[in-house]
């Protein structure tokens, strides 16, 4: 009697363990729930640049300009020694301007903000009639030189441009019509500054301008730091 208990209890064990591998590979051959991970949050200048490329009238290129200094996609050079400037600027000269064009969208692609590569990509567009590329490089030439024309005058340390690459300060030189005749750095306790005697190419006239760069020096410091 004992024995025939002891073969019930086993058999029921047994059933007892298939239900439950029957259980698990039934289990098995279902997907996997999947793991939703919180998505990182998008960085204001990253949303501030959707709008740019979307030609946006509302957008606030000083915001932008701030916010690119903040990301950590700044590039205080913002063109100069980029891949592509050099060669878009030969191109534009030899008059091969689709070749200026793809030049420029290497600078792009790593630095949307380099002014001097949408200034370029006016150009080439214009003369190419691409309508279409010379309106995105307008908008973006445009927006950029009105945020650091209402930064000031530039004809003190006080009243300097502020600028924030190098590409800023070169493409701001050369759309305002101006000669560089002679370049240094001069320091007060409100910033550092890029102090360029230039002179006008229609009226002959010279003087100094100042480009307040701190922006640039400070990311350069912290940098060098890191």
């Amino acid at each position: 009697m004992a024995t025939r208990n002891l073969k019930r209890i086993g058999i029921a064990a047994l059933l007892g363990t298939v239900v439950f591998l029957s259980a698990c590979s039934s289990s098995a051959g279902k997907s996997a729930p999947q793991l939703v991970l919180p998505q990182a949050e998008e960085s204001e200048y990253r949303r501030l640049l959707a709008q740019a490329r979307a030609l946006s009238f509302t957008l606030d290129f000083d915001q932008l300009r701030r916010a690119y200094v903040a990301s950590p996609e700044y590039n205080p050079r913002g063109g100069a020694e980029l891949v592509g400037l050099t060669e878009a600027y030969r191109a534009e000269e030899r008059g091969e301007y689709g070749e200026c064009l793809k030049q420029v969208d290497r600078v792009l692609d790593v630095s949307y903000m380099s002014l001097e590569a949408h200034m370029i990509g006016v150009l080439c567009a214009a003369r190419s009639a691409n309508l279409q590329r010379e309106d995105i490089h307008r908008y973006m030439t445009e927006g950029l030189m009105d945020s650091i024309e209402r930064s000031g005058d530039g004809r003190s340390q006080e009243s300097a441009y502020q600028t924030i690459s190098t590409s800023e300060l070169n493409g701001f030189v050369r759309l305002k019509g101006l000669e560089v005749l002679d370049q240094s750095i001069v320091y007060d306790q409100r910033g550092i500054y890029d102090k360029i005697q230039v002179r006008n190419l229609v009226s002959g006239d010279e003087y100094a301008l100042y480009f307040n760069v701190s922006r640039q020096f400070v990311h350069g410091v912290e940098s060098a730091a890191d």
